[in-house]
C-alpha cells in the first residue's frame, strides 16, 4: 500500500541514488584573480563576504556581495563564476548564462565558465548539443579537466551514444584514477544500455582493484539492490559494517534489504542497531515502525512514530506512518464487520469507520509536503470509499431499511 513511501524512508540512500543518469559534476568555486590596484583589497573582501554566503545558502546576500567585489575589480573572473553559480541557485538561469559569458571574454583560456554555460544547456534547458559543444570548448583549454570530461560523457549518454560516453569517462579515469564520477559512470552506461550483468561485473572489478574505496561498494550494493539482488546488496552492507561498525546508515540500509526480502527478524534486529548509534535520529524509529506496521503490530508502531515526532515534530512522514496505521486498523475491522454484518454486530462497523477518519485526518497533514500528497491523496479517496460503504450498512441495519 506505500511501498514507494516506503522507499524514501527504509532505504533513503539505497533506492533514491541508485543510477543518476547525466549528472554533471558541481563547479567549485576557485580562489581569486584580481587586478593590481588600491581597489583590490576591497574586492577581496567582498568576495570572500559573498562566498561565506554562498556556501551558507543566502544566494541574495551573495549576489549582493559579488556584485560589489566586481564593481572594484571589474575583471574579476572568479566573482564573475561565483556570481554566476549564485544565479543558477536561484533558478535564476537567463542571468546565469549572462554571467558565464561575461567571464569568458575576460579570460577565454579558463574552462570554468565553459564548464558553467555547458551545464546550463545540460540540466537546465536539456539541449545537449549545445552542453557538448561548450564543454568541447573547455576541452581545448584545460584537456585534463575531469569535470568537464564526465560532463561530455553525461551528455553523450543522453544522446545514447555510449561509445563516446565510455570513452571519455576512461579518459576521465586516466587522468584521476579515483575518480568516483567517472567510475560509475561507466557502470551507469552499461545500466543505460540494458546490460545489468556488465555494470554489476564492472563494479565488481573496482571492487577487487580498490578494496579500500568505500563508495565503490555502496555504489555496487545500490546497484544490486536495483537489479533486486538482495542477497548480494546484503553481503555488501555486511562488509561495509565491519569496515564501520558504528554507522548507524549501514545498519539501516542493511534492514531495508531484509525488509524487501520479508526477513523481519533481520531487519528488527539492523533497525533497532541503527537506533542505538543515533538515539537521536529519527530515521530509524520510522524503519521499526514501517517494520511494525508489515508484521500487524500497529501499536508498537504507532509508539515508534511518536518517539520519532518528539525527535522531529514537523516531520511529515510520521503522518504518513499514522495515517497507514489507523488505515490499516480500519480495514481490519472493516473485514472483521465483512464477516459478521447484523444489527447486534454494528458497534464494529461504526469503530471501523472512527479508525478510517483519524487514517484520513492524518493523510490530510501529509497531503501539504508536495513528496507526499499524491500518495496520501489516494489513501484519502480509499479511505472515503470504505466509510461510505460502512456508513451505508449502519443506515440499514439500525433500521434505515425501515
Amino acid at each position: 500500500m506505500k511501498t514507494l513511501i516506503t522507499l524514501k524512508y527504509c532505504a533513503l540512500a539505497v533506492f533514491l541514488g541508485v543510477i543518476i543518469i547525466g549528472c554533471v559534476p558541481t563547479q567549485t568555486t576557485k580562489g581569486t584573480e584580481t587586478e593590481v590596484g588600491a581597489d583590490t583589497l576591497k574586492a577581496t573582501q567582498y568576495y570572500s563576504i559573498g562566498y561565506e554566503y554562498l556556501k551558507q545558502g543566502n544566494y541574495d546576500e551573495a549576489i549582493t556581495n559579488f556584485m560589489e567585489a566586481i564593481k572594484f575589480n571589474r575583471r574579476y573572473y572568479g566573482a564573475y563564476i561565483a556570481l554566476a553559480q549564485s544565479y543558477r541557485a536561484k533558478r535564476d538561469i537567463v542571468a546565469a548564462e549572462s554571467t558565464y559569458s561575461q567571464a569568458k571574454k575576460i579570460d577565454p583560456q579558463d574552462p570554468r565558465a565553459y564548464e558553467g554555460i555547458a551545464t546550463l544547456y545540460f540540466l537546465d534547458y536539456k539541449d545537449y548539443d549545445r552542453a557538448i559543444a561548450e564543454f568541447q570548448r573547455g576541452l581545448q583549454v584545460d584537456p585534463s579537466n575531469v569535470n568537464i570530461l564526465n560532463g561530455l560523457a553525461a551528455s553523450y549518454i543522453k544522446k545514447k551514444d555510449y561509445d563516446k560516453a565510455i570513452q571519455y569517462y576512461n579518459k576521465s579515469l586516466q587522468y584521476e584514477p579515483e575518480n568516483v564520477e567517472a567510475m560509475f559512470g561507466v557502470a551507469n552506461v552499461y545500466m543505460e544500455k540494458g546490460e545489468p550483468d556488465k555494470a554489476i561485473s564492472y563494479l565488481q572489478e573496482l571492487v577487487v582493484k580498490k578494496p579500500k574505496n568505500i563508495d565503490v561498494r555502496k555504489r555496487l550494493a545500490e546497484t544490486l539492490i536495483d537489479l533486486k539482488r538482495y542477497d548480494e546488496a546484503a553481503e555488501q552492507y555486511r562488509f561495509l559494517i565491519e569496515q564501520e561498525p558504528d554507522n548507524y546508515n549501514y545498519h539501516r540500509l542493511l534492514g531495508s534489504v531484509y525488509l524487501q526480502q520479508k526477513k523481519y527478524n533481520g531487519a528488527e534486529t539492523a533497525f533497532t542497531e541503527a537506533h542505538r548509534l543515533a538515539p537521536n535520529n529519527p530515521l530509524p524509529l520510522f524503519d521499526l515502525s514501517d517494520l511494525m506496521i508489515r508484521r500487524g503490530k500497529y501499536p508498537a508502531a504507532e509508539q515508534y512514530v511518536n518517539d520519532a515526532l518528539a525527535l522531529d515534530p514537523g516531520n511529515f512522514y510520521g503522518q504518513v506512518l499514522l495515517g497507514d496505521i489507523y488505515e490499516r486498523r480500519g480495514y481490519g475491522t472493516k473485514a472483521n464487520w465483512d464477516k459478521n454484518k447484523s444489527g447486534a454486530n454494528v458497534s464494529t462497523a461504526k469503530n471501523a469507520i472512527n479508525l478510517l477518519k483519524r487514517a484520513i485526518g492524518y493523510y490530510s497533514k501529509a497531503k501539504a509536503d508536495p513528496q507526499y500528497g499524491s500518495y496520501a491523496g489516494t489513501e484519502i479517496v480509499r479511505c472515503n470509499n470504505w466509510i461510505g460503504q460502512l456508513q451505508e450498512d449502519v443506515w440499514f441495519y439500525e433500521g434505515g431499511k425501515k
